[in-house]
C-alpha cells in the first residue's frame, strides 16, 4: 500500500498517512450498491476510513470508502422518492487527491434537488474535509476533528538500504525527469522543485474549492497553515456550523427548503474562482448576511413556537425585523402575548427602541380589543 501513497499529493492527515502503510489493495470493480441507511427520512450516508478513487478488494475489512462509491450511494439517495434529505456520516483522516474534487463539486451542485448535510464524527480532515465543506451545514460534536486543509507529499528513498543489502539498481530511460521520482535514488533538486510546483497547483486547487463551498475567504484559509479544530473551536473558526451531540435529530427538524446555490448558476451566476478578489470578498459577505438573517428568523420562530412559519418566511424573502412584525400581528391575542414575552426575553433589559415600539405596538392593540 505504501508504494501507492508515494511520490504522489495526497489529502491526508499525517496521521492517516502513518496508518496505512501495512495495508496492501487491489482493484476491482465498483460496488454500485446504494451504501446508505433511511431513518425519518434522512439517508444517512457512512464515509469511513481513507479515501481512495476506486473501490479496491477487501475495502470494507480495511475499513476504506471510495469515491466512486459515495458518488453511487449520493445519487440513489437523490433519485430514491422516500429520501427528503442526506447526512453524510464521516469518520476519516482524507486520502487522494484523484477523483475527489470532481465528487466535491457532484455534491455542492446536488444540494439544488435535495438538501444535504454532514456530520464529524469524529473525524473530517483533508480529503474528508473538502467532501464535507461541499454540504450545507457541518455538525461537530465537542470531539469531532475537522480540518486540516493542506496537501503532502512523501518519496522514500532506500539507496542506501540497497547499499547495505549489496543491490544496486541501474536504470535506462528517456526524458530527463522520466527516472525524478525513483525511490533506488535521492530526489534532485529539480525533482524537489517539480513536486513541489504540484503541491502547491493541488493546495491553490483545496484553498479555493473550500472558499467556494465554506463562503470563506481565501486568505482565512490559508491562515489555519493546515491545522486540525476541535468541537467548538471548529465551528469559532467557520469550518463547522453547529455543535451538536444528535445531528439526526437536529437536520429532520430543519425546514426543507432546497438550496438554490450553484457552481454556476441561479444565485451565483460566474464561477467564483474566476472573479476578482474584491468582488469573491462581497459576495461571501452578501451570503453571510443572508445566513445570518436566516439563523435569526429561525431562532424568532422556535422562540415564538411557530417553528411551521420558518421555510415560509425564508422563502418569502422576509428579513427578521418583518417576521418579528408578522409573528407580533397574529390574530390571537394570547398567542402574541405568548410571543411578544419570548422574542423580547432577552431584549427587555436593555429597553431599545425596537422592544419600546413593539410594546407600544401591542399596549394599543391590546386597548382596541
Amino acid at each position: 500500500m505504501i508504494q501507492k501513497l508515494l511520490n504522489k499529493p495526497l489529502l491526508l492527515s499525517q496521521q492517516g498517512f502513518e496508518a496505512i502503510n501495512a495495508i496492501e489493495w487491489m482493484p476491482i470493480e465498483a460496488s454500485n450498491q446504494l451504501n446508505y441507511e433511511l431513518k425519518n427520512g434522512v439517508a444517512i450516508i457512512p464515509i469511513h476510513g481513507l479515501l481512495t478513487k476506486r473501490t479496491e478488494l477487501f475495502s470494507a475489512l480495511m475499513g476504506t470508502t471510495s469515491y466512486e462509491d459515495i458518488f453511487n450511494a449520493i445519487s440513489g439517495a437523490i433519485e430514491d422518492e422516500k429520501v427528503e434529505r442526506i447526512l453524510l456520516d464521516i469518520d476519516s483522516p482524507g486520502g487522494e487527491v484523484s477523483g475527489l474534487f470532481d465528487l466535491v463539486d457532484f455534491i455542492f451542485n446536488s444540494r439544488n434537488q435535495k438538501p444535504i448535510y454532514s456530520v464529524a464524527n469524529d473525524y473530517a480532515c483533508s480529503a474528508a474535509y473538502a467532501i464535507a465543506s461541499a454540504t450545507e451545514k457541518i455538525f461537530v460534536t465537542r470531539t469531532s476533528c475537522v480540518g486540516s486543509i493542506g496537501v503532502i507529499a512523501t518519496h522514500l528513498d532506500v539507496s542506501e538500504a540497497d547499499k547495505k543489502d549489496g543491490i544496486k539498481f541501474t536504470t535506462v530511460y528517456a526524458g530527463d525527469k522520466k527516472n525524478d521520482l525513483s525511490p533506488h535514488e535521492p530526489l534532485s533538486e529539480n525533482a524537489i522543485k517539480d513536486l513541489q510546483a504540484e503541491v502547491d497547483r493541488l493546495y491553490d486547487i483545496f484553498v479555493a474549492t473550500v472558499s467556494r463551498n465554506r463562503y470563506l475567504s481565501e486568505s482565512k484559509i490559508r491562515k489555519t497553515q493546515a491545522a486540525t479544530y476541535f468541537g467548538q473551536n471548529a465551528v469559532i473558526a467557520g469550518l463547522a456550523d453547529e455543535l451538536s451531540s444528535n445531528a439526526l435529530k437536529e437536520i429532520s427538524a430543519q425546514p426543507l427548503v432546497i438550496s438554490k446555490v450553484k457552481i454556476k448558476g441561479e444565485n451565483m451566476t460566474e464561477d467564483i474562482n474566476e472573479l476578482e478578489p474584491n468582488k469573491v470578498e462581497s459576495q461571501i459577505n452578501e451570503v453571510e448576511k443572508y445566513k445570518a438573517e436566516v439563523l435569526e428568523i429561525t431562532k424568532l420562530c422556535k422562540l415564538a413556537k411557530a417553528e411551521n412559519r420558518i421555510a415560509k418566511f425564508i422563502m418569502d424573502g422576509l428579513t427578521p425585523d418583518q417576521v418579528k412584525e408578522q409573528l407580533l400581528s397574529m390574530q390571537s391575542q394570547n398567542e402574541s402575548k405568548e410571543i411578544v414575552s419570548a422574542i423580547y426575553q432577552k431584549d427587555e433589559r436593555k429597553e431599545n427602541p425596537v422592544v419600546a415600539a413593539a410594546k407600544a405596538r401591542q399596549r394599543d392593540v391590546a386597548s382596541k380589543n
